[in-house]
This record gives structure tokens, sequence and C-alpha cells, in this order.
């Protein structure tokens, strides 16, 4: 007796999208020479010679609870950018923290948005949430 099986039927897979991969540091704190953060049980540092570009968001709703989120890209692929991300509280401190990331980074490797936070006090991205964050990341990236 033979059997015969039903031919393989290959679907594709749909094509997927831009990757924007975070990485939260943990307790960052921004100096002179890049941003210094708990990695386990020691103090690491990245150097703002290893970010490529530096962006910044308020993320909340308008009446509820915010935080300015700070993203420093630390690699970038073609369509996969990695991030080193940590947040502030808006205010003075979130400006004195964009104030020195502009300065580390340089101006031309900030988003206007951080820019807009280091000289105004106010972010000029607002987003409802970090997934929204994300994808207007992917767009000004260009991924």
């Amino acid at each position: 007796m033979q059997t015969h099986a039903a031919p393989l039927r290959v679907e594709s897979l749909p094509e997927t999208g831009p990757s924007y991969r975070v990485d939260v540091l943990s307790w960052a704190e921004v100096g002179d020479h890049g941003v210094s953060y708990l990695n386990g049980s020691r103090r690491e540092t990245l150097q703002w010679a290893s970010v490529l570009y530096g962006l910044a968001a308020e993320v909340g709703e308008p009446e509820g609870v915010r935080t300015v989120v700070f993203d420093l890209v630390v690699e970038r692929k073609d369509r996969e950018a990695v991030v080193c991300r940590f947040d502030a509280e808006p205010g003075l401190d979130a400006q004195e923290l964009a104030m020195q990331i502009a300065a580390g980074l340089g101006r031309t490797r900030c988003s206007r948005s951080l820019l807009a936070l280091a000289t105004d006090g106010a972010a000029s991205r607002n987003v409802p949430d970090l997934d929204t964050l994300a994808d207007e990341a992917i767009a000004e990236l260009g991924l």
C-alpha cells in the first residue's frame, strides 16, 4: 500500500520591520566622559565616543504621570538600532541632563527634541507611550 503525503505548502513569512532594541541603564549618572551606570554590582561608563546619536522625549499622558526619556543610540545597522535608555523627572533635572548630553555629544549628534530640552527646558517630542517613542525614533533614524 502506497501513501501519498500532502504536498508541502510554504507560506512566506511577513517581512519584519525595523528593530529598536532598548537596554535600560540602571542608576544612570551623566558626566563629562559619558553616562555612568550600574551593571550588576559594578559601575561602568558609556563613553560619549561610543554614542552615535542622542534622542529625548517626554513620555506619558498630558494629565497623567510623565517622564523624560533619553535614548542614546550605540549601534545602528540597516534596519536595527540599539539604544541605551534612562529617564528623569521633567523640569530642571531633565534640562541639566540634556545640556550635559548635548555638550558631550555635540549638536550634530543630538535630536531636535534633545536640543530643545537643553535650551528651553522642554522636549519638543511628546509621546503617550514607549512604543510610540520607538516608532518615531525609527522614523527619525531612517530605519
